[in-house]
């Protein structure tokens, strides 16, 4: 696992991608690095059975938001987006990502 060794090497970010534990990631950098990723983008392609909704979206943004930590971290997908995705799901997702990373800075502010 480079991530350590990465963030040792005094990049500013380091990227992980769908792949890597999102709690083993953040312990393992620490402060010395950034992150970026990894949301996963299959939560953004619509089902037959309707269980991908913005309220969904919402609830894994914020699942990867507490893994990660809301700050020193660059949300986006672990691997890109592939053209099935729809466009609102995606916008949840921005929204999501925003308002809960707000919140959560916010309310440790007051800790």
């Amino acid at each position: 696992f480079a991530n350590e060794e990465l963030s040792k090497l005094g990049f500013d970010v380091v990227t992980i991608d769908g792949s890597v534990d999102r709690s083993t990631a953040r312990a393992t950098v620490g402060g010395r690095a950034g992150l970026q990723g990894n949301y996963d983008p299959r939560e953004l392609i619509p089902d037959d059975e309707g269980s991908k909704t913005p309220e969904t979206v919402r609830q894994t943004a914020k699942e990867m938001l507490e893994a990660l930590g809301p700050q020193r971290l660059i949300a986006n997908l672990g691997e890109g987006l592939g053209g099935k995705e729809s466009t609102e799901l995606v916008q949840a997702f921005v929204d999501a990502i925003h308002e809960e990373s707000e919140a959560m800075i916010a309310a440790s502010a007051k800790s």
